[in-house]
């Protein structure tokens, strides 16, 4: 049996799927301060054995790593053995516990089927989920999926006219799913981008938090001009052993993921 690990790094908003999973939600944010994230998988090409998902290029330390862009596909996963996620492990933060007027997401954020839809919407049916908090304080949501040798774990995106396209990673593979954003001098704090996905929200300036309780957070989560790209280490993972992941791209310190409601 191997163990796959997944790291989603960026903003996320993720909800648990009517008992059978989690769902999780990768937003773009045209038209606004935001507007200039990219959205990727990233991976060590010796970690696959196949794949046919298109524009693939070159990225991280030298090149060394391999990004696949995402944009509003719907993306699931087969090969784990897994029981289906009950929960998330940990605490990460929740939305509508930093703006009381949040009352749901925008259906173009949230519905995979919408018209005009915004998000990426990346379907967990098995595996363990978990929040790592890393030693700069951004959190992050881990899945780690088991699988049975020789069988790794396929990634595979309905591309819409496309078709379906996929990643086959091979047992015991490592990879990071995330977004980042172009910082200027003038870009908000990242964790406003969240306000924008939901119905009266828009105005919201909270922090988000952990909850309970619902409050912001003491500090504003701050945005770097610049961030050097780094291996990151969980700083602690509940009742599993550490596992050396793969390095990154840059991305923000601030409040990464989060939970709604």
């Amino acid at each position: 049996m191997s163990v796959t690990s997944i790291q989603f790094i960026g903003l996320f908003v993720v909800m648990m799927n009517s008992g059978s999973g989690l769902h999780i939600l990768l937003p773009h944010f045209p038209d606004s301060p935001f507007a200039d994230h990219t959205s990727v998988i990233q991976f060590s090409p010796d970690q696959v054995s196949s794949l046919t998902w298109p524009g693939v290029t070159t990225c991280g330390p030298s090149g060394s790593l391999r990004c696949a862009p995402i944009n509003v596909e719907t993306i699931t996963f087969s090969g784990a053995i897994d029981p289906s996620p009950s929960d998330i492990i940990g605490a990460i933060p929740h939305l509508q516990c930093c703006c009381a007027s949040m009352t749901d997401i925008l259906p173009k954020y949230k519905d995979p089927n919408a018209s005009g839809k915004l998000s990426a919407h990346i379907f967990v049916a098995k595996g363990v989920a978990e929040a790592i908090t890393d030693t700069d304080g951004r959190t992050d949501t881990w899945v780690t999926m088991h699988s049975s040798d020789p069988t790794g774990i396929t990634l595979t995106a309905n591309a819409g006219t496309a078709g379906a396209v996929n990643i086959v990673f091979t047992p015991g593979a490592q990879f990071s799913i995330l977004n980042s954003t172009t910082i200027t001098a003038t870009t908000p704090n990242h964790f406003l981008a969240y306000y924008l996905m939901g119905i009266g929200s828009s105005g919201c300036t909270a922090v988000p938090s952990d909850g309970p309780p619902c409050a912001a957070g003491i500090t504003e989560c701050i945005v770097p001009k610049r961030q050097s790209v780094k291996t990151v280490k969980p700083s602690s993972r509940p009742k599993r052993a550490r596992i050396a992941h793969p390095q990154i791209l840059d991305v923000t310190t601030d409040c990464s993921n989060s939970h709604f409601p």
